[in-house]
């Protein structure tokens, strides 16, 4: 069914459109967390190497001593050894009157005195074409030479740290692939369990006979509550108009049968030989007969359908009722009847479909002409509050006024009337599609029927 087709490509849409979005936002997620791992693993490798080029630069200063008026140095071999795992080390110990004790003279380091006999100071430098770190600390030593401040320089390479910040790196960007592969799976698994009432839903309409349009039975979350409510307002609405095809079927069958049966009967006379004028009459008659009913029941057809989709436009009533009456009165009739026409004095324009208003006026003139006028009918467009009326009265006898509303349903014919029992039918079906009705008033000599039309229907939006 192409419900149930619809459903499979929403859902398959759906699906393809969150995981498209939410890979989308890993991968942005993913880029941005890269770049964070990156800067926290770099950070991380500077302080752990930063702490052992500090340990290492207090341990050389511990190590300083005085022997003979001069200052020495006992490496410390631990140190050096941690620091020079991964890396080279440079080392400079210089006494206070600038003379290099111990290590490579040409390292320098770009601190100032004071601030390297507060602390350790830490720096980048070049040393011998090698990015280096350096550490710089200064000592205060007792009877040393000069003014007794020993300053040591401490300088290390940076492979070591950026091994280890890569390292880092490499192993958080291993645990974001591994959630994010997670949250594509649990969104995967996720979407597998909210569609599944789509799912069920597809399966009960898929499984159904065409001619099931009951609600769907399937409990719906709240999501997707309007589009099941969606669903089974056009599965009532296709309903009602399927039964109502089915009976307007059923109608046209039984009241074309009978016409039928006739025209055969007086065919088997004139077989016979036995046909007379009058015989012949009646079977003009029945064809005569037959032709309206077929003429009037694909007129109900038309108007049942265009009351569910009307076409609105703006017509002047005026133009469309003298247009119809010159083309609804036949041109010889069995008695003398005057005709008449009262149009509206001002322009009488309404927003309605044209094609419907006239079969319904056409229908009305037509039962007058058969079933009531006299030697009498008018056709009049006349003034109400809400728009305007189109108004056949006739001096026949009229309708009793407890048979109006039953002889508004098709196929209901007066006891004295020969007819299909679809002219009022449509009429009132017209009346009904553009929000007005069908109104019968008066009684012998002077009976109404008048189609009520508001000049904007309600629920009307604009001209077809």
């Amino acid at each position: 069914m192409a419900i149930s087709s619809s459903l499979r490509e929403l859902r398959a849409s759906l699906r393809a459109r969150v995981l498209f979005i939410v890979g989308a936002l890993l991968a942005v997620g993913s880029l941005i967390l890269s770049i964070a791992a990156w800067q926290y693993a770099a950070l991380a490798a500077r302080d752990a190497y930063d702490k052992l080029l500090i340990g290492g630069a207090i341990q050389i200063a511990e190590n300083i001593y005085l022997q003979g008026g001069v200052v020495a140095l006992e490496p410390p071999a631990a140190a050096f050894s941690t620091l020079s795992a991964y890396d080279l080390v440079f080392y400079k110990v210089t006494d206070g009157r600038g003379v290099v004790v111990a290590g490579h003279d040409d390292l320098a380091a770009d601190v100032p005195p004071r601030a390297a006999r507060s602390g350790v100071v830490l720096t980048d430098g070049m040393f011998r074409g090698h990015k280096v770190r350096i550490a710089v600390l200064a000592r205060k030593l007792e009877n040393a030479p000069g003014d007794g401040w020993i300053e040591i320089v401490l300088a290390q390479t940076l492979d070591a740290r950026n091994a280890l910040a890569f390292d880092l790196t490499l192993k958080a960007l291993a645990m974001i692939a591994a959630m994010n592969t997670l949250a594509l799976v649990a969104t995967a698994l996720c979407l597998g369990l909210v569609f599944a009432p789509l799912t069920r839903i597809e399966a009960e309409i898929a499984g159904r006979r065409p001619d099931d349009l009951r609600p769907i039975s399937v409990a719906a979350p709240p999501e997707v509550r309007a589009l099941v409510g969606a669903i089974d307002g056009f599965m009532q609405r296709l309903d009602t108009r399927v039964r109502m095809m089915q009976r307007f079927i059923a109608d046209a069958a039984h009241q074309i049968r009978t016409p039928l049966a006739a025209i055969d009967a007086e065919a088997e006379l004139l077989a016979a030989g036995s046909a007379n004028p009058d015989e012949l009459e009646r079977l003009r008659n029945r064809v005569s007969d037959l032709g309206r009913l077929t003429s009037q029941l694909l007129d109900h057809a038309m108007i049942l359908h265009r009351a569910q989709s009307p076409r609105f436009t703006e017509v002047d009533l005026n133009a469309l009722a003298k247009s119809v009456l010159s083309q609804a009165v036949p041109l010889s009739l069995d008695r003398e009847v005057s005709i008449a026409f009262l149009p509206h004095m001002d322009p009488a324009t309404i927003s309605a479909d044209a094609i419907s208003v006239r079969e319904a006026l056409a229908n009305l003139i037509h039962n007058a002409l058969a079933h009531g006028a006299r030697t009498r009918l008018t056709v009049a467009v006349e003034d109400i509050p809400s728009g305007f009326a189109l108004a056949v009265t006739d001096d026949g006898p009229g309708i009793p006024p407890e048979a109006r509303a039953q002889l508004c349903e098709p196929f209901q014919k007066g006891a004295a009337s020969h007819g299909s029992g679809l002219g009022l039918a449509i009429a009132a079906e017209v009346a009904r599609a553009h929000g007005g009705a069908l109104v019968l008033s008066g009684g012998e000599g002077a009976f109404r029927a008048a189609l009520l039309l508001p000049q904007h229907p309600a629920g009307v939006e604009g001209t077809g």
